[in-house]
């Protein structure tokens, strides 16, 4: 059976994965409380269309991850310049679904790929299990056209903003505040060049999610405190799950030095 996207097996196992894996994620973007109103026809209509673009793009991510990434940018609904970033496109799969409910929140996506896939690389590593991984100069290639067409088609195409280049060339040149960030970009220097520039520009509320937490070079990047303290400026964050889940998240550097504070307090 064919197994790609646009086949009745990415239907059928979309199916299974929203009654299984997924189904407490989707029960609690279903129930949740924004600051504007949504309607539960609206956000069934959301999963549909989170699930619907899965089953036609091909995708790095469960739905769990993208709803609650959703639910985090609807938190913050009606936030003057609500903005959210995504490092890492690939096909738009993401793109199309962050931008569905970026729109809705009345926010902007700016969206940072190179389109041209992964950057030649000397990284060599290991996901948690042991297994090698090894990330090729061109891989997980979505060009801008075809992430464009994929956002028309299933996302909000009007609330995204494109940034073609590499990280390390586009990201400095970013100016904004930050509200939600995600970031799918397998690298451990992707992953540093994307903190740095991403991490101090939270405000408060905000969150950086990754996907890359299953990958050991990463993982030692998010527990290095003195490249928290040197490089990205600020104290070094718990990471709930560092080490042992894939999805993580961040706080914005208040919230982190508060909890540091609180620890010290504690002790």
């Amino acid at each position: 059976m064919r197994r790609g996207p646009g086949t009745l097996y990415r239907r059928l196992q979309s199916v299974r994965y929203l009654l299984r894996r997924d189904r407490a994620a989707v029960v609690s973007f279903l129930a949740a409380r924004w600051p504007i109103d949504v309607p539960l026809s609206r956000r069934l209509g959301i999963v549909a269309r989170f699930v619907s673009t899965t089953n036609h793009v091909r995708a790095y991510h469960s739905q769990a991850q993208l709803l609650r990434v959703a639910d985090r940018i609807l938190r913050l609904a009606g936030r003057p310049d609500l903005t959210v970033v995504e490092a890492g496109a690939c096909k738009g799969a993401s793109t199309a679904k962050l931008s569905l409910v970026t729109a809705l929140a009345g926010g902007r996506l700016h969206v940072f790929d190179s389109f041209r896939g992964m950057p030649p690389n000397d990284e060599p590593d290991h996901v948690l299990d042991g297994r090698p991984v090894r990330f090729r100069a061109g891989a997980f290639r979505g060009r801008l056209a075809e992430v464009r067409r994929n956002v028309a088609r299933f996302g909000a195409p009007e609330a995204c903003t494109f940034h073609a280049g590499w990280f390390a060339d586009t990201l400095p040149a970013f100016a904004g505040p930050v509200d939600v960030a995600l970031l799918d970009v397998d690298l451990a220097s992707s992953t540093r060049t994307c903190l740095v520039h991403l991490v101090p520009r939270l405000r408060p509320g905000g969150i950086l999610f990754t996907q890359d937490g299953h990958l050991r070079n990463v993982v030692a990047v998010l527990g290095d405190a003195r490249f928290w303290r040197e490089q990205v400026g600020v104290v070094p964050p718990a990471i709930d799950g560092l080490g042992r889940r894939k999805f993580l998240a961040i706080g914005p550097p208040a919230a982190v030095a508060a909890q540091e504070a609180g620890r010290n307090r504690a002790s």
